[in-house]
């Protein structure tokens, strides 16, 4: 990041030293957009100062103020600190900044996170997620179910196993499921693949219940 920041033109009182910017050490001061006029600039902040939120007494700021005016859009700040990178922006006329928004976190592994500092998967998310659409890839679709050779379990044995263990074969328990959290492409295959089999046990009780039925009539 600081490659690019030194490829753009410094105004103001910002110095550059060995083509990188130096900090300005302003650490008590509470500064505003309307402080800034089309500047690039980094400052040396005590984390209160600024209200930003994370870990540790102090942190980096950088401040990119395009403009002089709305006309040219807001101005915008990066705070550095030992718990992550924060953004906000403000308008060049505003005498306060918007509110602090975490940035996305990448460990060493490559894992990504949203509200955590501790990614445990290529993507973390501890909070609500809301999306128009939502693609999950799986493999071995229970199309099995419908083969001549599936062996359907019968009911007598289904119901021995649910009073035994309280929750149908192959399906993780409650405890399982609120420790480890749930595979969405997993759980759709497993909740198909009862379904399926729920409707097999139903064709044929419904042609169990056609020979009573038939059997019943020849009497």
């Amino acid at each position: 990041m600081l490659i690019v920041i030194a490829a753009f033109p410094v105004c103001g009182a910002a110095q550059t030293t060995a083509g990188a910017l130096k900090p300005h050490d302003t650490r008590d001061i509470i500064d505003s957009p309307v402080n800034f006029d089309r500047t690039v600039r980094i400052d040396f902040k005590r984390r209160t100062t600024v209200g930003v939120p994370g870990a540790g007494n102090y942190s980096g700021q950088l401040t990119i103020a395009p403009w002089a005016d709305n006309s040219g859009g807001k101005h915008y700040q990066l705070n550095f600190n030992e718990g992550g990178v924060f953004y906000r922006n403000g308008n060049p006329d505003d005498v306060s900044w918007g509110t602090w928004q975490k940035l996305l976190i990448e460990n060493e592994n490559g894992n990504v996170g949203i509200g955590t500092t501790t990614p445990a998967d290529k993507l973390s998310v501890n909070g609500r997620i809301r999306a128009k659409e939502v693609k999950v890839e799986t493999a071995n679709w229970p199309d099995y179910v419908f083969h001549g050779d599936y062996a359907l379990q019968p009911l007598p044995e289904l119901e021995a196993y649910i009073k035994r263990h309280g929750r149908l074969p192959g399906i993780p328990s409650a405890q399982e499921a609120e420790a480890e959290g749930v595979d969405l492409g997993e759980m759709n295959r497993k909740l198909l693949e009862k379904i399926e089999e729920l409707t097999l046990h139903l064709i044929e009780l419904r042609k169990e219940n056609e020979r009573i039925k038939n059997h019943i009539n020849l009497k």
